[in-house]
């Protein structure tokens, strides 16, 4: 190879070099991250009627045009099945929160906040003071769910919006966004014990009527 040939490697090296540099430094993180503090931190078993309450967290990390986190903006919604909707939100606990300033306040936010798909109002929330904050896992709030008395048993998953109108997304302290990703809680419905009760009396039942059934039949 010439010397030219050398010097255009060395530069394209150097151009490939600096491209990897700059996606990294500008590469931001939003991620949320729900725990019940039983078990699977996103995931629980539940009988109809019953309700619970997870946190949610975000890690988030500076990038691009967004130089902090000043606030948030988030709904929530059932897609796994599609329908029938069991689920609503009951409470919105944003005490242990630095983002404890409503996107929409305790007056207008009315509940249960039913997921049909999505709930209605913007769960989200800001500073006090509108200040970011840099990279780090804070608490944004903790969510109550209640799980209506007529829910069908099986496996239901709700998670953070992430298209449309209702897009979750943080904004720093200028007013650049970034939108979160998808995260999810699964949900497994399970009926009362008192139903596993009655089934199995009701095969207990059965069971001797069979055999009553097959005497006579001898007989």
């Amino acid at each position: 190879m010439d010397k030219m040939g050398r010097v255009l490697v060395a530069i394209l090296a150097a151009v490939v070099c600096a491209a990897a540099g700059l996606s990294t430094a500008s590469a931001q993180t939003a991620l949320f991250s729900y725990n019940d503090n039983v078990g699977t931190p996103n995931a629980g078993t539940y009988t109809p009627g019953s309700s619970f309450t997870f946190a949610i967290d975000i890690t988030f990390a500076p990038g691009g045009n967004v130089a902090n986190m000043a606030g948030l903006s988030y709904w929530f919604e059932q897609q796994n099945p599609n329908a029938p909707f069991y689920f609503g939100i009951t409470n919105r606990d944003l005490s242990a929160s630095i983002f404890s300033f409503p996107q929409t306040s305790n007056a207008q936010l009315t509940y249960p906040q039913n997921l049909t798909p999505q709930n209605v109002k913007d769960l989200g929330g800001t500073t006090q003071d509108l200040s970011g904050v840099g990279a780090g896992t804070y608490l944004i709030a903790n969510l109550t769910i209640a799980i209506s008395a007529s829910a069908a048993p099986g496996t239901y998953v709700i998670e953070n919006t992430t298209t449309g109108g209702k897009t979750s997304a943080i904004t720093d302290d200028q007013g650049h966004t970034f939108a979160i990703p998808q995260a999810t809680y699964t949900i497994t419905v399970v009926p009362e014990p008192a139903t596993f009760g009655l089934l199995a009396a009701g095969f207990s039942i059965l069971s001797i009527f069979a055999f009553k059934r097959r005497s006579s039949n001898r007989a």
